[in-house]
C-alpha cells in the first residue's frame, strides 16, 4: 500500500470524534430510522390473501356505480316515490365474515350466470325491504320497528323485485362481459347459505339505499373463484376499450335504424264469421265490424298496432291522421328490424383475405 493512502493518527482521531458527536446528538437514531423508512415492509396475511388489485377493484366500483343509478331509476318509478341508491364501499373479506355480519332474518337472493362458475348473493336488508313492499302494495312506506320473517306473499314480491334487479346488474356488467343471470333460490337465514368455503375471500360491494326517510343497505357478494375467470378483464384499460366499442356499435345501430323499411297498414275493424255465413255472402250484404265510424283506428307497423289514427282524405287519396303513438313499442320494432338487416349484411359481406378489415 502506498504511503499517501495511509491515514495519520490525527485523521483517525477526527473521524472518531465526529462519529461520537453525531451519536450524542441523535444522528445515529436518525440514520437507523431513515434506513427503516427506505425499507417499507408490507405485511401479508396468508389466511386472508388479497385476490384483486386496486385497479380491478376500481373497475368493479365503476360497474356498480352504474348499477346503483339503474336501480335508483327503476325503484323510483316502481314505488312512485324518490329512491336514492348510491355506491358505498367495496371490501375483500372471507365468506364466513360476510355471513357473520348479517342479521337474521334477512333477504338473500342466490344467483348464478351462464358464463361464470359458482354462485353469488344479492342481499337486501329487511328494514328497507318491508318499506318497498308497503309502497308497492299502496301503503305509505312505513318502516317496521321489529323485523320478522317475511310471509309467502312478501317473499314472492321480494323475489320478483330482486329478479328485476339482477337483470339490471347483468346489464351493468355487460360493459366487461355479457352473461345472463339466473335467480336460483332465496333464503332468510344467512347460515343456510353456503356458496363458498368459509375461508374463501370474497368481493363485497355495499350500496346505500334511501326510500323516503328510511335508510338501508344492499350487498352483493362475489366469491373470488366466481370472478377469477374474468379477472384479466377487470382493468380500466379493458373498460375504456369496451366503452369505445359500444359507442361505435351504437352509431352503427342508429344508422341501420334510420334506413329500416317498415310496412304500415291501417285496420278499420275486425269481424268474426262462420264458414257457412261466409259462403252465403252476396253482393250488397253488410258485415258489421267491432268498431264505430267515430272511433280511432289502429295503424299497424309490421303488423303491430303502434298508432291510433283518424281516417280521412288527402289530395284525393284515403289517408289517416296520427292522434296517439306508443314510442316504446315503435322503438322495439325498429331495433328488431335493424338487427335483421345487420344479420343479412353480415351474411352478404365477402370475407377479407389478409390484412385488417
Amino acid at each position: 500500500m502506498a504511503g499517501n493512502d495511509t491515514l495519520s493518527q490525527d485523521e483517525i482521531d477526527k473521524i472518531l470524534n465526529s462519529l461520537s458527536d453525531s451519536s450524542e446528538e441523535g444522528g445515529g437514531e436518525d440514520i437507523v430510522a431513515a434506513s427503516l423508512e427506505e425499507k417499507k415492509v408490507r405485511e401479508y396475511n396468508f389466511r386472508r390473501p388479497v385476490k384483486f388489485s386496486r385497479e380491478q377493484q376500481r373497475t368493479i366500483q365503476l360497474i356498480h356505480e352504474n348499477f346503483a343509478r339503474e336501480l335508483s331509476t327503476y325503484l323510483s318509478g316502481r314505488t312512485r316515490t324518490f329512491v336514492e341508491v348510491r355506491y358505498a364501499s367495496i371490501d375483500q373479506i372471507t365468506f364466513s365474515e360476510f355471513q357473520q355480519s348479517l342479521t337474521t332474518p334477512t333477504y338473500m337472493a342466490i344467483f348464478s350466470t351462464d358464463m361464470l362458475s359458482g354462485s353469488a348473493i344479492l342481499q337486501i336488508g329487511l328494514d328497507i325491504g318491508y318499506v318497498m313492499i308497503d309502497k308497492l302494495l299502496g301503503g305509505p312506506g312505513v318502516a317496521f320497528e321489529q323485523l320478522r320473517t317475511p310471509t309467502d306473499i312478501e317473499m314472492s314480491i321480494l323475489r320478483k323485485e330482486s329478479a328485476v334487479m339482477l337483470r339490471s346488474l347483468a346489464k351493468s356488467w355487460s360493459i366487461i362481459t355479457d352473461f345472463d343471470i339466473m335467480l336460483d333460490k332465496v333464503e332468510t337465514n344467512p347460515q343456510f347459505v353456503q356458496i363458498a368455503p368459509p375461508n374463501e375471500m370474497t368481493i363485497l360491494i355495499t350500496m346505500a339505499i334511501t326510500v323516503r326517510d328510511v335508510q338501508g343497505f344492499i350487498n352483493i357478494c362475489f366469491p373470488s373463484s366466481t370472478l377469477e375467470p374474468i379477472s384479466n378483464k377487470l382493468s380500466t384499460r379493458m373498460w375504456t376499450q369496451s366503452f369505445k366499442k359500444s359507442e361505435k356499435q351504437k352509431e352503427t345501430l342508429k344508422k341501420l335504424l334510420m334506413l329500416s323499411e317498415l310496412q304500415l297498414s291501417a285496420t278499420l275493424g275486425n269481424a268474426s264469421l262462420e264458414l257457412r255465413d261466409l259462403m252465403n255472402l252476396k253482393l250488397g250484404d253488410v258485415i258489421r265490424l267491432n268498431s264505430f265510424y267515430e272511433d280511432p283506428i289502429d295503424l299497424n307497423v309490421q303488423g303491430v298496432p303502434v298508432y291510433k289514427t283518424k281516417i280521412g282524405k288527402n289530395k284525393g287519396y284515403y289517408a289517416v291522421k296520427v292522434e296517439e303513438e306508443n314510442k316504446d313499442l315503435l322503438e322495439k320494432l325498429l331495433i328488431q328490424q335493424s338487427l335483421k338487416n345487420e344479420e343479412v349484411f353480415e351474411e352478404d359481406k365477402p370475407p377479407v383475405e389478409g390484412g385488417e378489415e
